[in-house]
C-alpha cells in the first residue's frame, strides 16, 4: 500500500510541476503582448505601430474580433464565437489591451461596448472595473 502512496504522490508532484511551467510559459506570453513598446518596423503591420496596436490588428485577422468602431462614443467591439470560448484570463487581458488603445487615441474614453459580431445584439460592456455581462 505505501509504493501505491508514494507513487500517486509523486504522479501529483509531477503533474502539478509541469501544470504551473506551463502557466508560467502563458503569463509570460500575455505580459509580452500587453506592454507599450513599439515593434520594429520588420513586422506586418504598419511601421510605427505599438505592440498593443499588432494585437487588436491580430485579433482581427484571426477572427476574434470582426470589427472595431472607435467614432462612436464610447467605442464599440464587435465579437466573434472565437473570442467567446477563449479562457477568462485571455479575454481579460484582450479588453484590458482595447480599453489602453482606445485611451491612448482619445484619454476621455473611459469604457466601450461589445456586441455580438453575428447577431449585431450588445452583450456587455467593459471599463476599469472589470467586464459586465449583459
Amino acid at each position: 500500500m505505501s509504493r501505491r502512496v508514494l507513487m500517486i504522490a509523486a504522479l501529483v508532484v509531477i503533474a502539478g510541476y509541469f501544470y504551473f511551467k506551463s502557466t508560467d510559459k502563458s503569463q509570460e506570453m500575455m505580459s509580452s503582448q500587453t506592454s507599450q513598446v513599439e515593434a520594429p518596423s520588420t513586422t506586418e503591420g504598419q511601421p510605427g505601430m505599438t505592440e498593443d496596436q499588432l494585437l487588436v490588428e491580430n485579433l482581427i485577422k484571426d477572427g476574434t474580433l470582426e470589427k472595431i468602431d472607435q467614432e462612436s462614443n464610447p467605442p464599440k467591439v464587435y465579437v466573434t464565437a472565437h473570442f467567446y470560448t477563449a479562457p477568462n484570463v485571455d479575454k481579460q487581458a484582450i479588453l484590458e489591451v482595447l480599453l489602453k488603445d482606445f485611451k491612448a487615441n482619445n484619454p476621455a474614453v473611459s469604457s466601450f461596448y461589445l456586441y455580438d459580431a453575428k447577431s449585431g445584439d450588445e452583450v456587455g460592456i467593459y471599463d476599469s472595473e472589470g467586464l459586465k455581462i449583459k
